[in-house]
């Protein structure tokens, strides 16, 4: 199978081969790390393991030398000690375990063994020597001193002696645990317990003291003996404790250790030999590939360089060989070379054909600039006379914007006006509207003053018949008088003034009658005079209202005619700029119409230059050689 590769892709591969390589001494380097580390982990562990059993066997040391040194105050101390000496132990199986070697967790398991019997053993041996008493105040040791004073203060000296053998017997065996002193102590007393029953004193004082010193001693003998037992198993367990670390020394020194030191040793090894190998391989296939890629290289590039050193001569006849794989970018350039070098043949033959297309180009471009020359002189005199007329109508188109302006002003004048009008109008008709409301209150104030005439005749005509009645009783009150003679004078005196005061209450009310009468004709008159101020008033509203309306209608056209005037104005002015504008621009074609004459006597001697190069180029072309 055939793999047709580029170069990109070759080298490509060979980064990938590269980052492979260097990622498998990454791996050997990680691997013999990892080798080492670990062996150097087991050696440290189990050089830890070997400083754990020291520093247990110093802390068993300590334990014992404290228990030779036990006093009343050291017991806490005593006893935090033998729990740390039991943790001691765990913690040594425990490392013992992660050693993963057998013996050594054999040697740790009886060292905890031995050290838990041992704990045990302590612990026995504490109680009894707190039964027994760790001080002379305290336990047995202070029962036997309080019934050896007891004993002491007997005087009789029949038994005097004896007394004095046991009491310094128990005081030497109490001191040394010694068993001589213990037979002797014993003897004594067995004497004492003789001459006391000869005497038979077994029942008096003296009796009961020696037998409770006797019992005394005998119960401080048996926790003495088991101490002893004791203090003997803890130094066979001693002994045990220390063969058995010893033996577990030896073992780690000559076994474990040396296995693990080996282990390291053989682990660098293998990591060196790994890692050199691993770069004596990546390195061999480096470089063979490079090699093998170089001399290639060199070799397409040397034929490259060669032929484009032909091409840089004129020779366009040769061309580079182009390999069967597509993918290959050497064989790409070769095929793009040969194109190219193709091509440039091609533009070779083009130029050749193009300068005799440029020498037909070069006469009718002279032609064509001879007749551009002519162009150019008509338009420079037509755009002279454009730009006089230009200014001409500017001129115009000024005046008109003065003259518009000024109508607007008058015209915004003629607004202003118009507008203080409407407001003059439309207070005019808000008076007429309040006018015609004072109208009406008036012509409502007079029917009312015209209802109260009426009630006021009425009471006139009340008045008048009071007056007739009173006319009347005055008459008859004047009858009666006369029937009545000299009697009734006084009575036709006062009827009398009734009758002239009723006559002149009735010429009072016509009177007032003939006034009422007046006053209603004109109230009538008013009224009417009313009527038509009121019909008048509404006439002036309306009017006035359509005289405002009309005002409003001015004052809008005349709004919009300022507006139309100020667009008129804009519009003018904007015409005039224009036309500014223009002549501006009219100048600035005849400048550039000028600028054009002197470009065409350039661009006639540019034409006589490319005429030259054209004849240049033609001689350059014939050069080269194709194929």
């Amino acid at each position: 199978m055939n793999f047709l590769l580029s170069w990109q892709q070759k080298f490509r591969a060979l980064i990938a081969l590269t980052l492979i390589s260097l990622a498998l001494m990454a791996a050997a380097s990680l691997w013999a790390s990892q080798r080492i580390s670990a062996a150097l982990q087991a050696r440290e562990s189990a050089a830890a393991y070997a400083s754990a059993s020291t520093q247990l066997m110093n802390y068993w040391w300590q334990q014992n030398t404290l228990r030779q040194q036990l006093a009343p105050e050291k017991l806490e101390v005593y006893n935090a000690g033998l729990d740390g000496l039991q943790k001691h132990a765990e913690q040594l199986v425990a490392e013992a375990r992660t050693l993963d070697d057998a013996t050594t967790l054999q040697h740790a398991e009886e060292i905890k063994g031995v050290l838990q019997e041992e704990i045990a053993q302590q612990r026995k041996w504490l109680v009894l020597n707190q039964a027994l008493g760790l001080t002379p105040f305290e336990g047995q040791r202070k029962s036997l001193s309080e019934k050896g004073k007891a004993l002491e203060a007997i005087s009789f000296e029949l038994i005097k002696p004896f007394i004095s053998a046991a009491i310094s017997g128990q005081r030497d065996y109490l001191s040394s645990f010694d068993a001589g002193f213990a037979q002797i102590t014993q003897a004594a007393i067995i004497k004492l317990q003789a001459q006391i029953a000869d005497l038979e004193w077994q029942s008096t004082p003296i009796g009961k003291s020696v037998d409770g010193f006797a019992q005394a001693f005998a119960d401080a003998h048996a926790s003495i003996e088991e101490i002893s037992a004791t203090n003997q198993r803890l130094d066979q367990l001693a002994e045990q404790l220390q063969a058995t670390l010893e033996k577990q020394a030896q073992d780690l020194q000559s076994g474990l250790l040396q296995q693990r030191s080996e282990e390291a040793e053989q682990a660098r090894m293998s990591a060196l030999y790994a890692m050199g190998l691993s770069f004596l391989a990546v390195s061999a296939l480096l470089s063979l590939t490079l090699m093998q890629a170089s001399r290639t290289l060199v070799t397409r590039l040397s034929n490259a360089t060669e032929m484009l050193s032909r091409v840089a001569s004129g020779d366009l006849s040769g061309k580079l060989p182009v390999g069967s794989n597509p993918c290959d970018e050497f064989n790409q350039l070769a095929d793009a070379a040969n194109r190219m070098i193709q091509g440039i043949g091609g533009i070779v033959t083009q130029v050749l054909h193009a300068n005799t297309e440029l020498n037909r180009l070069h006469h009718h471009l002279g032609d064509t600039m001879r007749q551009l020359g002519e162009n150019s002189t008509q338009v420079e005199m037509q755009t002279e006379q454009a730009v006089s007329a230009s200014h001409q109508i500017s001129t115009t188109l000024n005046d008109m914007a003065q003259r518009t302006a000024e109508v607007g002003t008058a015209t915004t004048s003629a607004y202003d006006a118009a507008r203080d009008g409407g407001k003059v109008i439309a207070a005019s008709v808000d008076s007429m509207s309040r006018l015609a409301q004072l109208i009406q209150a008036t012509h409502s104030q007079v029917d009312a003053l015209g209802q109260s005439s009426a009630r006021v005749n009425g009471i006139v005509d009340v008045i008048n018949s009071l007056a007739d009645q009173t006319n009347l009783l005055a008459l008859n009150a004047a009858i009666e008088a006369a029937r009545a003679g000299e009697a009734g004078r006084g009575f036709s005196v006062v009827a009398d003034e009734v009758r002239s005061l009723a006559q002149k209450t009735v010429a009072a009310t016509t009177d007032i009658s003939t006034i009422v009468g007046e006053f209603q004709q004109q109230t009538r008159q008013m009224h009417e005079l009313m009527s038509n101020g009121i019909g008048l008033a509404a006439d002036g509203e309306r009017h006035a209202a359509q005289v405002a309306s009309a005002i409003g209608s001015i004052t809008s056209a005349m709004e919009r005619l300022t507006g139309e005037m100020n667009q008129v104005v804009v519009a003018i002015e904007e015409v005039s700029a224009t036309t500014d504008d223009i002549a501006d621009k009219m100048e600035t074609i005849n400048e550039h119409t000028t600028q054009s004459k002197n470009i065409r006597h350039a661009l006639g001697g540019h034409t006589e230059g490319l005429s030259s190069q054209v004849d240049a180029l033609g001689r350059s072309a014939s050069q080269f050689r194709l194929a």
